[in-house]
């Protein structure tokens, strides 16, 4: 696994998370999320890939956060 597409993703995953409590767009996530995770999945945990197919973002973040 890459360590700074990790690093980038569970940051995109933070600012989304935030954006929706505050009610803000998260397109610019979404997008950034879909691209992460085509580069990492080659390389990614299964767990991960899974929450991340699923759109199970919040358990895709707690999962990066236990690394």
């Amino acid at each position: 696994m890459q360590v700074e597409q990790i690093s980038e993703l569970t940051q995109t995953l933070e600012t989304m998370m935030q954006r929706i409590e505050t009610g803000e767009d998260i397109m610019e996530q979404l997008e950034g999320i879909d691209v992460l995770s085509q580069a990492l999945a080659p390389t990614a945990p299964k767990m991960l890939l899974h929450y991340l197919e699923r759109k199970s973002y919040t358990k895709a973040l707690e999962f990066l956060r236990a690394l």
